[in-house]
C-alpha cells in the first residue's frame, strides 16, 4: 500500500465527499448515457467523446488516450498540482479539515525546497518590476515604451528591468534568503566565488506557470552588444526552458472565450499580441516546440494557430513545430504573415482587426505543409517533381479522413502536374508497405487462459450480477492473482480505491481490468461461466499432473491410495467441466 501521508480512513472519506461526477463537472460538461457520464477528454484533442466517468466506481477512463484514475489524480492532472495541494483543494471544496501530513520526509523536504525557490522567483519578479517603475529603470522603461508597450501591458505581464549586477542579490539577501538558494532558484549566477544577478542589465519577462507561480525569467539585453540578445533562467527544479511556455497562465483564462492558442516565436511578439487583445498568445522559451510543451498545452485548448515570422527561418520554424502538435491530435492552422513581417511589426502596421482576419483565414496545416514542400523544390525542373510528390505522400498518409485526403491529393496533383490517379496509386502502395512493416506477432508472456481470467476478475471487481466467487488458485497470472487477493483482503472495495493502493498507470494488467469494456460481451452470464470453467479446468489439469507425479514417486501405500482417490475425483470434475464447456461452446 502506498504511503500517502494521510490515514487511509481520512483519504477514503475525502474521496467519498468528493463525488467524481460533481468534481469533474467543474472542468468539463458531462453527458449521461445509461450509468456512465461522457465528455471529450481534457488530456488529448478529440471531437467525439471517449472520456467516461463511472460514478458507481468513482473513477474515469479515456478510451482514446488511455488516461484513467480517481478524483485525486484527475484534479492533479488538471491543476498541475502535487498530491498535498490537490488534497487541500478537494478538502476545501468538501468542507473538510486537512490533518497533519505524516508522509515521506524526503518528499516534504523536496516540496519545501520547491516552495522556497518559487518564493525567491516571486520576490525577484517584484524587485524587477519595481526597478522598472523607478528612476533606476529609465533605460528599460524607455526601451519598452519605444517598442510600443504601454504601462497597462507592463503591469499585466509583470515586466521588469535589472539595472545592476548586485541590486537583486542585496535585496534578496536582506529578505533572509541564503546565497545558495539564490543560485538554486536560477536568479543568480556565481563567478570567482561571487554571486550576481543572472538578468543584469536586461529587460525581464517573468515566466509564470499555469498555476500562477513565477518559476523563472527571460531577459533581453538592451545596453551591451556583447551580451546574448536573449537569456533564460538556467534549468532548476521549477524551471526548464524545454517545457515552460510564456504566458500559459493567461491562456488558462483566455480558453473560456477562445478554444485555441496563438503560438508565436518570441516574448516581444507575445507582448504585442497581448496588448492588442489576444490573451491567448503564447511562445516557447527560444526552443523548438516539443512533446513537453504539447502536454502542457493540451490541458487548455484543442487547437493552435501557428504564427512565426514571415521570413524563411520563420517558415522552417513552423514546419518544425507542427509534428508534435499533430501527433497529439491538435487542430492546427498556419497564419502566414506578409512582407516578411513578424507579429509585432504586423500589429503596429495594420492593427489588431487585420491580424484577426489573418487568424480567421489561417491555412489548414496540410495545405501549408504541401505549399512549404513546393517552395523547397524547383518544380520547373522535371527531376524535382518526383521528389516533391514523394515528400507529399508522407503528408497525405497522415490525413485520417478520406474526404479531406482527396482534397489534398488534388492539390498535390495541381501543383505537380502529376495525374491524381498516379498520386493515389503511390499513396496506396506506401500505405500497404507501411502496414506490412508494422505487423507484430501476438503478445508473448500471457498465460493460456489470460483473457478468461481477465474477464472473470473484471466482473468481480465491478460487482457484476453474474460474478461468482472464485478459488484463488484458479488464477495463473500472478498480477491478476495478487489483485484478487487484494480484493478479498479489502472486502471488494470501490474501483477508485485501487488508484490509491496501486500504480495503475504503469500496470497494464490492472489498468485493463479497471477499464474492461463489457459492452463487447454479448452474453456475459454465459461468458463468465465459460471463462470460469476454463480456469477451473486448467487448475484441475495442473493438479492432475502434480498428483500423477506424486503417485509415481510415492512409497507409502496408504498415502498412494489417498492420492489415487484424489486423482479419481479430479478426473470426474474434469469430465464435468469439459461437458459444461461443450454446452456453452
Amino acid at each position: 500500500m502506498q504511503n500517502k501521508g494521510y490515514s487511509r480512513e481520512w483519504l477514503d472519506k475525502l474521496i467519498y465527499n468528493s463525488d467524481i461526477v460533481s468534481t469533474i463537472s467543474r472542468y468539463l460538461t458531462l453527458t449521461r448515457k445509461g450509468n456512465t457520464y461522457w465528455a471529450c477528454c481534457p488530456f488529448h484533442h478529440e471531437k467525439t467523446p471517449s472520456f467516461a466517468v463511472n460514478q458507481q466506481g468513482q473513477f474515469y477512463h479515456c478510451f482514446g488516450c488511455g488516461a484513467s484514475g480517481n478524483v485525486i489524480s484527475f484534479v492533479e492532472k488538471m491543476e498541475g498540482t502535487d498530491f498535498i495541494d490537490t488534497v487541500k483543494m478537494l478538502a476545501g471544496w468538501a468542507g473538510m479539515e486537512v490533518p497533519e501530513f505524516h508522509g515521506d520526509e524526503d518528499y516534504l523536504k523536496r516540496r519545501k525546497h520547491r516552495e522556497l525557490l518559487q518564493n525567491i522567483c516571486r520576490d525577484s519578479a517584484i524587485y524587477y518590476h519595481n526597478v522598472l517603475k523607478s528612476k533606476d529603470g529609465a533605460v528599460g522603461l524607455n526601451y519598452l515604451l519605444g517598442r510600443g508597450v504601454d504601462s497597462k501591458t507592463i503591469t499585466k505581464l509583470g515586466l521588469g528591468y535589472s539595472n545592476s549586477w548586485q541590486g537583486l542579490v542585496n535585496y534578496l539577501l536582506k529578505k533572509g534568503y541564503k546565497r545558495q538558494d539564490l543560485i538554486d532558484a536560477g536568479v543568480c549566477d556565481e563567478k570567482n566565488n561571487r554571486i550576481y544577478d543572472a538578468m543584469a542589465e536586461r529587460v525581464v519577462f517573468p515566466v509564470i506557470d499555469h498555476n500562477g507561480k513565477v518559476v523563472g525569467f527571460s531577459g533581453r539585453a538592451i545596453k551591451n552588444d556583447s551580451f546574448a540578445k536573449y537569456k533564460n533562467t538556467k534549468a532548476t527544479e521549477i524551471f526548464n526552458k524545454s517545457s515552460n511556455i510564456y504566458c500559459i497562465n493567461l491562456l488558462r483564462k483566455a480558453r473560456l472565450e477562445k478554444n485555441y492558442a496563438i503560438l508565436v516565436e518570441g516574448q516581444m511578439d507575445v507582448v504585442a499580441l497581448q496588448q492588442a487583445g489576444f490573451s491567448n498568445a503564447i511562445a516557447t522559451m527560444g526552443t523548438a516546440f516539443n512533446k513537453n510543451h504539447v502536454q502542457t498545452l493540451s490541458r487548455f485548448v484543442d487547437a493552435v494557430v501557428v504564427c512565426f515570422d514571415g521570413d524563411n527561418a520563420g517558415q522552417k520554424a513552423i514546419a518544425r513545430s507542427l509534428e508534435p502538435l499533430g501527433e497529439e491530435g491538435f487542430e492546427i492552422k498556419v497564419l502566414s504573415l506578409p512582407e516578411k513581417l513578424d507579429p509585432d511589426e504586423f500589429i503596429k502596421k495594420y492593427g489588431s482587426e487585420a491580424y484577426q482576419k489573418l487568424i480567421d483565414n489561417a491555412m489548414p496545416v496540410y495545405e501549408f505543409e504541401i505549399n512549404y514542400e513546393a517552395s523547397k523544390h524547383n518544380l520547373a525542373d522535371k527531376d524535382e517533381i518526383p521528389k516533391f510528390v514523394d515528400a507529399c505522400i508522407g503528408i497525405l498518409s497522415t490525413i485520417p479522413k478520406e474526404s479531406e485526403r482527396e482534397i489534398y491529393i488534388k492539390l498535390v496533383a495541381k501543383i505537380s502536374g502529376v495525374p491524381r490517379e498516379s498520386i493515389l496509386r503511390q499513396l496506396m502502395f506506401s500505405k500497404n508497405k507501411a502496414v506490412a512493416s508494422t505487423e507484430t506477432p501476438q503478445v508473448a508472456g500471457q498465460t493460456k487462459n489470460y483473457k478468461a481470467e481477465q474477464f472473470v476478475l473484471a466482473s468481480i471487481l465491478h460487482k457484476k450480477p453474474w460474478a461468482l466467487s472464485v478459488d484463488i488458485e484458479d488464477f495463473v497470472n500472478n498480477n491478476l492473482k495478487n489483485l484478487y487477493k487484494y480484493l478479498l483482503a479489502n472486502n471488494f472495495p470501490k474501483v477508485s480505491k485501487l488508484f490509491e493502493d496501486f500504480d495503475v498507470e504503469n500496470s497494464t494488467d490492472i489498468k485493463a481490468i479497471i477499464n474492461y469494456d463489457f459492452s463487447k460481451i454479448a452474453k456475459p452470464e454465459e461468458e463468465f461461466s465459460g471463462c470460469l470453467a476454463k480456469m477451473q479446468l486448467d487448475s484441475l489439469l495442473r493438479r492432475q499432473e502434480a498428483v500423477g507425479l506424486e503417485i509415481v514417486n510415492c512409497t507409502n501405500e496408504q498415502m498412494k491410495i489417498s492420492l489415487l482417490n484424489e486423482a479419481n475425483e479430479i478426473s470426474k470434475k474434469i469430465i464435468e467441466i469439459k461437458t459444461l464447456l461443450n454446452k456453452v461452446g
